[in-house]
């Protein structure tokens, strides 16, 4: 008797797929650049996002190992990117102050310039292809879909804790919670984007941008605030920048909260998962 080959896991051949798409314009060995660092960041976030789909069936042990090893490689990237956005989110920030206020800020400039030269010279990332081939590897070998319903199931969950964190943050007003709820919402964003039909999802799909978005912008400001905070506040030449820079920080994470919360009350109002796979 033949025996009946297995069904290819939906979910792995897209996570598979993903990787391609990343590594397409990066030759083996070769150096990643800017674009190459954020593609490959994207797709961990993605890849992270797809394992929660398995959360029905498979140990959370099994899925976490997979999930940590993706961290890893995306975190082994994050110094670098992280030093170069305080410096975009300090250009943009102090276009609020006056002008005399503005020209005081370039020392600051100069001490955060000279943090990011620092941790490019700190950063060693992993090679990309090489852990993207370790991962799903891994991934194939101890992730299986146990029943055809599963993927809903897991979309069903994703959409669950995301809404529970942005009741959360709204009613704590935590930046940490907001951080994690930013997680999870992309986790459905992206799960969305693969299971459900496009033009019945489009709507919500939109709005899971626009809330990645500004909760990106929120993080970005967090992770400037917590630098001026360490490192720029043991500096006396920089007290004065820094001051000032921290309050018009406090004024717009506040107005990032806003805009967060309308999006929450229009994405998350229902108890469950208000889309369905295709």
């Amino acid at each position: 008797m033949k025996q009946t080959a297995a069904k290819p896991d939906p979910i792995f051949t897209s996570a598979r797929k993903q990787v391609r798409k990343a590594l397409k314009a990066l030759p083996a060995g070769a150096t990643p650049g800017d674009e190459d660092i954020h593609a490959i960041r994207v797709c961990s976030k993605k890849l992270r996002a797809l394992l929660q789909l398995y959360r029905p069936g498979c140990a959370k042990a099994d899925i976490k190992q997979v999930e940590q090893r993706l961290k890893r490689l995306a975190a082994s990237y994050a110094g670098l990117r992280d030093a170069h956005v305080q410096e975009k989110t300090l250009a943009r920030l102090i276009t609020r102050l006056p002008p005399q206020g503005q020209s005081e800020i370039q020392p600051l400039f100069a001490h955060l310039a000279a943090a990011a030269s620092k941790a490019g010279h700190q950063v060693a990332p992993e090679d990309p292809h090489q852990g993207f081939a370790e991962i799903l590897a891994d991934w194939q070998a101890n992730l299986k879909l146990k029943h055809r319903k599963d993927p809903g199931k897991g979309l069903d969950y994703t959409y669950r804790r995301a809404r529970s964190l942005a009741l959360e943050a709204h009613e704590s007003g935590e930046d940490e919670i907001y951080h994690q709820c930013r997680k999870w919402s992309k986790y459905y964003l992206y799960q969305a984007q693969l299971l459900c039909d496009r033009k019945i999802a489009k709507a919500s799909i939109e709005l899971l941008k626009q809330l990645g978005e500004q909760l990106g912008q929120f993080q970005d400001h967090c992770v400037l605030e917590d630098s001026l905070q360490g490192e720029a506040a043991q500096v006396p030449e920089l007290s004065t920048s820094v001051t000032q820079v921290l309050a018009v920080l406090e004024e717009q994470k506040q107005a990032d909260k806003e805009q967060v919360r309308r999006l929450f009350e229009q994405l998350y109002q229902q108890p469950h998962v208000p889309l369905s796979c295709k």
